[in-house]
């Protein structure tokens, strides 16, 4: 009287009525789409429709889920998802390992990106002096000031472009400044139009060479 009401299984208290609900030990079983309703507009639904399970925010308001330290997403074997660290960072994983992880100064990526081009979602956006770093020790820099763009090798190595055919063109024009074909030549250019090439046997030169000064084995120079 004025207290609780107990049910019970084999002698074992399951369910207790209290002052702010009912407390349940063990389990707590739903059919099939039967669901735990919760709101007084029946906003947040958790249940399973037999083959995908389903926490469901049907109101007008968000899906917040709150962790005092961290807040976890497990595959059913145990294995990392993604962990999100309360005042710090946020981790994602492909098969249990760690590849991007947010920091203070942006994210880390622990491995490649790969990017489906072909429209604006396929970018990578920085503010001006934002930098893409590669490298353990940050010493591959790619970023904008404001005035000017920058590849920066900031280590001890060399920066080295690789290709079976480099072209360096202009922005606006798309005109040709330099040409490098690998086993060949590498071409410079003016406004666009062949000035030098290396050959097989030396240069090749379009149009007038002027020179301060020459220095050779006393024989012309044609």
């Amino acid at each position: 009287d004025g207290g609780s009401l107990n049910l019970f299984y084999d002698n074992a208290s399951k369910l207790s009525t209290t002052s702010t609900g009912v407390d349940v030990t063990g389990n707590a079983t739903f059919a099939d789409n039967g669901k735990a309703i919760f709101g007084a507009g029946s906003d947040l639904q958790i249940y399973s429709d037999g083959s995908s399970s389903f926490i469901t925010e049907s109101g007008g308001g968000n899906l917040i889920l709150r962790g005092s330290a961290n807040v976890q997403i497990e595959g059913a074997n145990g294995e990392n998802c993604a962990i999100f660290n309360e005042n710090s960072s946020v981790r994602l994983f492909y098969d249990n390992v760690e590849k991007l992880a947010t920091t203070s100064t942006g994210i880390d990526v622990t491995g490649s990106v790969i990017m489906d081009g072909g429209s604006s979602s396929g970018n990578f956006t920085f503010g001006d002096n934002d930098k893409a770093i590669f490298g353990a020790s940050g010493d591959l820099e790619v970023y904008h000031d404001g005035s000017n763009s920058y590849v920066r090798d900031t280590g001890t190595g060399n920066l080295i472009l690789r290709g079976s055919n480099l072209q360096l063109r202009g922005n606006s024009t798309n005109e040709l400044y330099i040409t490098c074909v690998e086993n060949g030549t590498v071409t410079l250019y003016h406004n666009g139009a062949s000035k030098l090439a290396t050959s097989a046997s030396g240069i090749d030169v379009t149009g007038t060479v002027t020179a301060t000064s020459y220095a050779g084995d006393g024989s012309s120079l044609t």
